[in-house]
């Protein structure tokens, strides 16, 4: 039982002290009352305001098994919906790779030199910090479902900029359009999949987004080895249409979808809410579990509201807890953007010319590592709800710096330089360990970087703070796709095989070890505990009586 909440994973008949003024005898006797059988949802909250005044909070007592999803439910199915942002991320950010590849391409753009290179694939990061940027009032203000759309506009107009591009400033044009949308469908879409998952299903759900990233970069890459084969001058320009119909598919399909119950919630709308809630997750079998959740989402926010009020930017810097909610939200993702996938994915056929690959090599390869990802992604969602997320990003961080260290050595003992002949077994053990990162990176750490932050920030802080994690990440982002066909053109291998990026994951496995908290299997208001938000109390004698397994009160801090 728990003061405040109880955690989803225990549904069914809840408990509660039923009426304030036999407080004592009730707090002395410990006498409960089924809750649903006296006390209205008002009631509830008038209850509540009570016992927050003597620094206790509603008991729930709950016994139940934890309500599980197939992977038809309605949910899952949802986050595939949602999970079109994260192909159109993983498209728009895959489609630039073989287009640089591109005699054509480069012909047309007067042979961009490296550092306008880099400004054309980095420009999109730009529009993606951007985007994220906007998220907290676009998300707060709109809802869920329209702060997408409102981002899926942007991504309609920027694919057609780019396949319509008469030079390279409506190219860049069409690309930092296109990167506002993704930074800002990126921003939202994650949060309104964790918002309407159920608590052991939660990561699962979220996962998907990953999946759909990958399969983007897939689709994207076999998309460039296809306009290889077409012997057009405008061959790149297919590449940059197609971005534009997966834009205008979630924008209009997401109208459809009902909104989250807790941004209702959060804005007093609980009847559009509770209707929502049951949209998703009600079978025709379990009113009572769909009520009692519900009740418990809105306790918890009502307490958020009331504990916290309307938080501002500047309150999430102001309390411990909320720092670490934000160091743990965002190092995630500088830790995705410093293990060296951002470099490889966007110039990889830059690597693969300095093997002496030919065009057609080159985007065949690419092609092939495109089609790793969604198969550890595939593979992931089969057992990232099994084991621990801190386990998961410690194991991750230390393979990828053991890949690096393997590219390493084979690059400085086995160099590639024109005009010598190569050593082709160190080349297919580099590609071969080029291929382990992405998919280390798709199965283990791509995935936890759309979990962890959604799931833990509360419901007032969701928005604003996942604005925040996704403008470090694209800023990171920027800093590497920008710098990095400069570096390549200046030292050539020496860049990607070098001690940079083994130090960056050693350094984000042991932060991972000694700083992360374990949140797999905790409802997102559980999670509250560890980060310092409350203080869990356990009351052995009192669950003993009641028959329970286990009585906890929720105390604010």
């Amino acid at each position: 039982m728990r003061v405040g909440e109880p955690p989803p994973k225990r549904s069914g008949p809840c408990m509660l002290l039923a009426d304030s003024k036999l407080t004592n005898a009730l707090v002395g006797w410990r006498i409960i009352i089924p809750w649903s059988l006296v006390a209205s949802p008002r009631q509830l909250f008038e209850i509540r305001d009570f016992y927050q005044n003597i620094d206790l909070s509603i008991p729930y007592i709950s016994t139940m098994e934890p309500e599980r999803s197939g992977w038809l439910s309605k949910p899952f199915l949802t986050s595939i919906l949602l999970g079109i942002g994260g192909f159109l991320y993983g498209y728009d950010s895959g489609i630039i790779t073989p287009s640089l590849a591109l005699k054509s391409f480069l012909a047309y753009f007067g042979n961009p030199d490296a550092p306008l290179r880099g400004a054309i694939v980095s420009v999109y990061q730009a529009g993606a910090w951007l985007g994220s940027a906007s998220v907290g009032v676009t998300s707060d203000k709109l809802g869920r479902r329209k702060a997408i759309a409102f981002g899926c506009i942007w991504g309609v107009i920027g694919g057609a900029l780019m396949a319509g591009a008469a030079h390279v400033a409506m190219l860049i044009m069409g690309r930092l359009l296109v990167g506002f949308a993704v930074g800002t469908i990126t921003g939202v879409a994650p949060v309104f999949g964790a918002e309407i998952a159920k608590t052991h299903e939660r990561a699962r759900i979220t996962a998907v987004n990953q999946m759909m990233v990958a399969w983007g970069f897939f689709v994207a890459l076999w998309t460039g080895v296809g306009e290889g084969k077409w012997q057009n001058p405008n061959q790149w320009r297919l590449g940059f249409a197609i971005q534009s119909i997966p834009a205008l598919i979630l924008g209009i399909s997401v109208l459809f979808l009902g909104e989250s119950p807790r941004w209702l919630c959060l804005k007093g709308r609980h009847e559009e809410a509770e209707k929502a809630f049951r949209n998703y997750h009600y079978d025709g079998t379990n009113d009572d579990w769909c009520r009692n959740e519900f009740t418990i989402i809105q306790v918890n926010i009502a307490e958020e509201l009331q504990a916290q009020g309307r938080l501002s930017w500047g309150d999430l810097f102001k309390t411990p807890a909320f720092r670490k909610r934000l160091f743990v939200g965002s190092f995630v993702w500088a830790a995705a953007m410093l293990s060296g996938i951002s470099f490889v994915q966007y110039y990889q056929t830059a690597i693969y010319a300095t093997l002496q690959f030919s065009q057609d090599q080159q985007l065949l390869v690419s092609g092939l590592y495109g089609s790793v990802g969604p198969v550890a992604c595939l593979i992931s969602l089969f057992f990232v709800d099994r084991i621990g997320r801190k386990k998961i990003l410690i194991i991750s961080s230390s393979l990828l710096s053991l890949c690096y260290l393997i590219i390493t050595i084979l690059a400085a003992v086995y160099p590639a330089r024109p005009g010598f002949p190569t050593n082709e077994a160190a080349q297919r053990g580099l590609i071969a360990c080029i291929f382990a990162v992405s998919a280390n990176y798709s199965a283990l750490l791509g995935p936890m970087t759309w979990i962890i932050p959604p799931e833990v920030f509360t419901t007032e802080l969701r928005a604003k703070a996942n604005a925040i994690v996704q403008v470090i990440h694209y800023s990171i982002s920027l800093i590497i796709t920008q710098c990095s066909p400069i570096a390549l053109a200046a030292v050539g291998w020496k860049y990607y095989a070098q001690i940079l990026f083994i130090l960056t994951n050693a350094l984000c496995a042991i932060i991972f070890a000694f700083f992360y908290p374990e949140t797999r299997g905790k409802s997102l208001e559980e999670i509250d505990e560890i980060f310092g938000d409350v203080k869990i109390v356990r009351d052995v004698d009192f669950a003993e009586k009641a028959g329970v397994q286990e009585v906890e009160i929720r105390q604010r801090h």
